[in-house]
């Protein structure tokens, strides 16, 4: 039997950072901001682990880049 390639408990972890990522994003955040914010509830968050994740829900539309920050994604559909 094969195993899955994340764990559940990973897969609970992925989905609160993402969870904590768009409530904070609810303004627009650069990604230092961001970091800095995230780092109590999530301590071994780098940097590069964020920006990866913010360019996935960006390529999901969860997530906007306009002038160098990042906001949540709205349901209209705004021009990027």
């Amino acid at each position: 039997m094969a195993k899955p390639p994340l764990s559940i408990m990973g897969l609970v972890r992925d989905k609160r950072l993402e969870a904590h990522i768009l409530a904070l994003l609810r303004e627009p955040k650069t990604l230092e901001d961001l970091h800095l914010q995230l780092q109590p509830l999530h301590p071994g968050l780098r940097k590069a682990t964020l920006f990866a994740l913010l360019v996935r829900l960006r390529r999901e539309g969860r997530v906007l880049f306009c002038e160098g920050r990042f906001l949540a994604g709205e349901e209209e559909g705004a021009d990027v």
